[in-house]
């Protein structure tokens, strides 16, 4: 008996452990335009988690907030997913937000080499989650290629730095970053918010930081519910569209780009002058990242009781 408490918990504390990795990595992601913090989250095995925790927290704890049951809404705040989560996920964006502009400044074939094999490596594991294709998988992975592979490529456009602008970028880009191959930091690159975004990190302007977390706190509560439900309902489809959306992110996260002065970018092949070796060994090196993690198991492995009964809810209705 005490040996199975023990156990319990030294895996309590691996979990932690794992979860606050996990948000360390999608801070990474998010901070990098044409990767996804979804996609992160998707790779480690803890997507339905988060959407279920993010829809907890947007929706049955508030109302229950404002029925004044107050014990009842911190009994229901999963604590042990959204500290490990939410402190990895703050560390690397405040933390690291200085060095990933610099490397993506002055080594940006090597730092988009790395995410293309990541990316690869994701949509290879993911679409393994999809035991039997049929038709409408097939053409929705087509769609959803298609999409964002027109998306990425769309022209930059000015950005504003106005409260407005701000909270409505908030509410677009969170939407993106949620979604797995969908990046929030490219659709802030489209918009012309990138840099405002991240200047504001940088220099601890609380003031823009405020309005943006505030879009961001609605896009998640209006946006949450609509993926849920099609999660739920449309289980094995959803993640077909978003296997063939990660894969047209690819033409955004190509290592070789021409980029003009406001940020728009043309993919163009390698020369003879360009090294290959060390954009072709980060490639292959962040697949096999993502096969190892694959491999082991680790983005398979789920210990809350709602989450698991979440999925298997999600594993009978689609059949």
């Amino acid at each position: 008996m005490r040996y199975n408490k023990v156990m319990q918990k030294v895996e309590s504390k691996r979990r932690t452990i794992r979860l606050f990795i996990t948000g360390l990595t999608m801070g990474v992601a998010d901070l990098v335009p044409g990767v996804s913090g979804g996609t992160i989250a998707f790779l480690f095995g803890i997507y339905d988690e988060l959407l279920y925790t993010i829809k907890l927290i947007t929706g049955q704890v508030p109302k229950l907030i404002l029925e004044r049951k107050f014990v009842e809404a911190f009994k229901l705040i999963p604590f042990a997913f959204i500290v490990p989560i939410s402190s990895g996920i703050l560390i690397s964006i405040f933390g690291l937000v200085k060095i990933v502009s610099y490397l993506l400044e002055t080594q940006p074939v090597l730092v988009w080499a790395l995410f293309f094999g990541l990316v690869i490596g994701s949509v290879y594991a993911v679409s393994k989650r999809i035991t039997k294709w049929t038709l409408r998988h097939i053409s929705l992975l087509v769609l959803g290629f298609a999409l964002t592979y027109i998306i990425v490529g769309l022209p930059v456009i000015g950005g504003s730095s106005s409260p407005l602008a701000v909270f409505a970028t908030g509410v677009i880009a969170i939407t993106a970053m949620i979604l797995p191959g969908i990046s929030g930091s490219l659709i802030m690159v489209l918009l012309g918010q990138y840099e405002i975004v991240i200047n504001a990190v940088a220099s601890r302007d609380f003031v823009t930081l405020v309005f943006f977390a505030s879009g961001a706190i609605v896009g998640l509560a209006l946006f949450v519910r609509l993926l849920t439900w099609l999660l739920k309902h449309y289980h094995f489809a959803v993640i077909a569209f978003l296997i063939g959306v990660m894969a047209g992110s690819l033409r955004r996260i190509w290592p070789w780009q021409d980029i003009d002065t406001v940020g728009n970018s043309v993919n163009i092949l390698p020369t003879m002058e360009l090294s290959l070796l060390g954009p072709v060994v980060l490639a292959i090196l962040g697949f096999v990242i993502v096969y190892l993690l694959e491999r082991m198991g680790i983005a398979r492995e789920h210990d809350d009781i709602e989450t698991k009964e979440f999925k298997k809810e999600m594993q009978e209705i689609e059949g």
